[in-house]
């Protein structure tokens, strides 16, 4: 189905070659995770035992070698066959017609028709990706407050560096020694000027090392808007975990995209980041996502958790409605899957103070007007997984399913209130967004792993925050959070969600208190 607002401009040339990626069966389904795993696997015991075998990777490419298809590469480890061919071989080979589109957010190509595989392999194969390449990653694109031209640069009082966000928030000491960080980006550029330049203003010592990494032939020094995202990510870690290897996934803005960076994280034994960090989404429910991507990508954040990696994504930044303004509440994806730990944002009411956070909400909380407010809410795409069962929040939504609620844990957002430093294009500014306070965090659970040490990482953290401490009496999540109270994310019509005792949609369980939480981590 064409993107609201496109247009169709005829059809793709059909000389033009492309590129495809095929999902295939695994040997075994995955195990059900109804919490954290008792012990996690490595990646070779993952890929021998729920990968593609290579019986289905050949018949595969003998299928489609009938329609002129070549085989670029396989991966049985990631189930993944990469094949080219020109548009006319593509449309015949998957029985589509293929169309060029225009729209406001970027011209495209899609699909008209069902995705069709040859008989001999429609058992094998479970996914096909690139045949339409619209844009599904969402920028979190956020105002910037430049500092005055004045010949010396002081930070606004208001403002914050990341070292006292980790002050603010009771973090553990450390500096990410021995540890990296994933952050997947979908746009723009890692500059190491501008990562100096903040260096420089927030007082960290020194370049952390960080390593730029396309995973699909995207440039990963691009000044397209996007880089702002991108040196947000980057500097939040590099100001907290300063000793890490900040490793930064880049690929395109389509589902291709997204599986071919996710596939690439998973299988990144040289670094192995212990934490993911993604600041990029979308509305589960609309036309943006396709329900083959979605499943896919919550397998390969399922496959993170066995592997004892722990992905942070930003919640969403515009409210209940997530910028769909259908009048419905909608929760973002990926923050929406049940395998990942979403974050939420909040504001801090003053520099130094002691009161809580309240949640984030900025004019009518839409960044279209001007504004902005936490994401958060009920999935209409993932049931509530069996550790949120106690969890008594019902969907706005007339008639939903008792899905997932997100987020998990909050943090500060407020690009106005109390925004974070960012230095991007040689220039410094203030900035926010849960894009911010996806790094913030998962800079935390780098310290925490770093605080367990070697081979103790925490991996799959989300399911723990809604068990019982070891001391009894209250959740993990209430005995390593501050509970916020107060503020809402309203922006649908249909309503939104409000912060209170305890759990809620609107701030999780709360903004984290280091040291608690991991004094209330199991061993």
């Amino acid at each position: 189905m064409p993107l609201p607002g496109a247009r169709a401009l005829g059809r793709a040339n059909p000389h033009t070659t492309i590129e495809v990626s095929l999902k295939l069966r695994r040997k075994n389904e995955l195990p059900d995770l109804t919490g954290r795993p008792s012990a996690t696997l490595s990646r070779e015991e993952l890929a021998e035992k729920y990968g593609a075998s290579d019986d289905d990777i050949d018949k595969v490419v003998q299928a489609f070698q009938k329609f002129g298809l070549k085989r670029v590469e396989a991966n049985a480890a990631t189930r993944t066959v990469r094949l080219s061919g020109t548009i006319t071989q593509m449309e015949n080979a998957f029985q589509v017609k293929l169309f060029d589109y225009a729209h406001p957010d970027g011209n495209y190509r899609g699909r008209v028709g069902a995705v069709s595989v040859p008989p001999e392999v429609k058992d094998i194969v479970q996914a096909v990706f690139g045949l339409d390449n619209r844009r599904v990653a969402r920028r979190r694109r956020h105002p910037v407050h430049e500092l005055s031209k004045s010949k010396t640069l002081r930070i606004p009082a208001s403002w914050y560096v990341p070292s006292q966000l980790a002050a603010h928030y009771n973090f553990p000491a450390g500096d990410g020694s021995g540890q990296a960080v994933g952050l997947l980006e979908f746009g723009g550029g890692y500059f190491p000027s501008d990562l100096q330049g903040f260096c420089k203003l927030a007082d960290v010592s020194s370049m952390p090392t960080v390593v730029a990494v396309s995973t699909d032939g995207t440039a990963t020094n691009s000044r397209d808007g996007a880089e702002g995202e991108v040196m947000l990510d980057v500097e939040v870690v590099a100001g907290i975990c300063p000793k890490s290897t900040i490793v930064v996934y880049f690929a395109e803005w389509t589902e291709q995209g997204w599986i071919t960076a996710m596939d690439a994280v998973m299988q990144d034994k040289a670094h192995d980041p212990g934490v993911v960090s993604v600041s990029w989404g979308a509305p589960e429910d609309t036309d943006i996502w396709t329900d083959q991507a979605m499943t896919q990508m919550n397998e390969t954040f399922k496959e993170a958790a066995l592997l004892g990696v722990t992905i942070c994504i930003a919640a969403g930044d515009d409210g209940s409605s997530d910028a769909d303004m259908d009048g419905h509440a909608h929760a973002d994806f990926p923050s929406s899957s049940p395998y990942v730990l979403a974050v939420g944002g909040t504001t801090i009411p003053t520099k130094g103070g002691t009161q809580p956070d309240i949640v984030w909400k900025e004019g009518d909380g839409l960044r279209a007007d001007n504004g902005g407010s936490t994401g958060g809410g009920i999935s209409t795409k993932f049931d509530r997984p069996p550790w949120q069962e106690s969890i008594a929040i019902s969907s706005v939504n007339p008639g939903a399913i008792v899905g997932r609620c997100v987020p998990d844990v909050a943090a500060n957002a407020d690009w106005n209130a109390s925004p974070y430093l960012l230095v991007v294009d040689g220039k410094a500014g203030g900035n926010g967004g849960t894009s911010a306070a996806s790094p913030l965090v998962g800079s935390l659970v780098t310290l925490i792993n770093q605080s367990r040490g070697a081979g103790k990482r925490i991996g799959y953290l989300t399911p723990l925050l809604y068990q019982n401490s070891a001391s009894g009496g209250q959740t993990i999540g209430s005995a390593g959070c501050t509970d916020v109270r107060s503020g809402d994310n309203t922006t649908a019509a249909v309503g939104g969600y409000s912060a209170g005792p305890g759990y809620d949609a609107a701030s999780g369980w709360g903004t984290p208190d280091g040291r608690q939480l991991l004094a209330a981590l199991p061993a």
